[in-house]
């Protein structure tokens, strides 16, 4: 199966003797050949060609498209550079939406107000603020990994794990509901010798002001989504994905999560975060789709808006009353979504002949990542012959 997309991607060179007896001649008159002197230039990075004509096509002059055909084994620093670029884009993107949140909230900008700490509490008291300050630096965060998979030769759904993966959907809910179980354990052991830290404590404060006026709804749909989007898109996405094709699967689990916590920047969140990016990379991984990561990050961050506001603003343990019966709900689901989660990582193996049908509702949504190798010859060379991400040649 390998040897199948390395020689459909990789541009050969004819042979003495054919470049000796001319060009091959071609089956139809009206089909143009690679050493048709009035044909057009081939589009590049064209996969959907099938492999005799992609070839032929780009026997001489030597590959000229846009980016290289796909590697066995991708650049180990791509990934990294892309974090960097991101984490910078990310940087310079906060800098400027605090400048835009202090003119929104006060409608003037002077140098009083953006040297004073208590001008950002104001503003993410705001709910405009806050929207500008949270929501936009994090995309821009997720786009250096955007533009990276766009000029991937490998298609983009595939290069970012935007795929269905061979894990029945009731498995993603599984995952989604274990992913709070994960993240409340954390807290828990990190609070037990560690004291939460000040930015944490100020974070806490505006959600719950936020979610006392009536805000909680909004704030939660924008805390959970933002981050589960534009953080598994990075993360779990581009980089975790190239890293397991350069290294063992587990060293890029672990570098992928360990620049998940660090882009957190606070010493216990770093900390706390960092054992739910090991669970989240596991079930990205095994699962060969970047959705089940999503639905968790997504669900874990709802939960802790949720729990953030109903807790007593005075409350030092996360088990602490109202926010007591979340807490057992938290615990009670998050083993049975846990025990889910053991089985399909033991049951349903990242081997490409395992994909799972869900129906045909869900065939539409998330279309199937069925590995082209296994099909039936006749259908191999068809539009949607496209390497998964549980393929081998998993390229740049």
């Amino acid at each position: 199966m390998a040897n199948f997309f390395m020689d459909a991607f990789q541009p050969q060179r004819p042979s003495e003797d054919q470049r000796a007896s001319g060009p091959p001649a071609a089956d139809d008159a009206s089909t143009p050949t690679a050493a048709s002197e009035d044909v057009a230039d081939p589009p590049a990075n064209d996969v959907s060609m099938p492999a005799d004509d992609f070839q032929s096509r780009t026997m001489d002059p030597p590959y000229t498209g846009l980016v290289s055909p796909p590697k066995a084994h991708p650049r180990w620093w791509t990934p990294l550079a892309v974090s960097a670029a991101s984490w910078l884009s990310f940087m310079i993107a906060s800098l400027l939406m605090a400048i835009l949140g202090v003119w929104v909230v006060f409608g003037e900008l002077s140098s009083q107000l953006l040297g004073s700490m208590e001008t950002m509490t104001k503003v993410s008291a705001s709910r405009w603020g806050l929207l500008i300050v949270v929501v936009l630096p994090q995309l821009a965060l997720v786009m250096p990994s955007i533009v990276a998979g766009k000029l991937s030769p490998v298609p983009f759904r595939q290069r970012l794990g935007l795929v269905r993966g061979h894990w029945p959907v009731w498995a993603w809910f599984a995952a989604a509901a274990a992913t709070p179980l994960v993240g409340l354990i954390s807290s828990l052991v990190v609070g037990s010798f560690m004291e939460e830290s000040e930015n944490l404590k100020e974070m806490s404060r505006i959600f719950r002001n936020h979610g006392e006026s009536g805000f909680l709804f909004p704030l939660a749909m924008m805390i959970g989504a933002t981050p589960a989007i534009c953080e598994e898109f990075l993360f779990r996405g581009y980089v975790q994905t190239r890293l397991v094709r350069s290294f063992h699967p587990l060293i890029g689990i672990f570098v992928a999560s360990f620049l998940f916590a660090a882009f957190h920047m606070d010493l216990v969140h770093v900390i706390a975060v960092f054992p739910m990016g090991m669970f989240l990379g596991v079930i990205s991984y095994r699962s060969g789709s970047l959705f089940p990561a999503m639905l968790g990050h997504f669900v874990n961050n709802v939960i802790s808006v949720v729990l953030v506001v109903m807790a007593p603003e005075d409350a030092t343990d996360v088990l602490a009353a109202p926010a007591i019966m979340i807490s057992m709900s938290i615990i009670l689901i998050g083993l049975v979504g846990m025990g889910g989660t053991i089985f399909s990582i033991a049951w349903f193996k990242p081997a490409a002949d395992n994909t799972t049908t869900t129906g045909p509702i869900m065939a539409r949504l998330v279309p199937d990542n069925e590995h082209p190798a296994d099909r039936q010859p006749a259908d191999r060379h068809s539009a949607d012959a496209r390497p998964s991400i549980s393929s081998p040649p998993y390229g740049e």
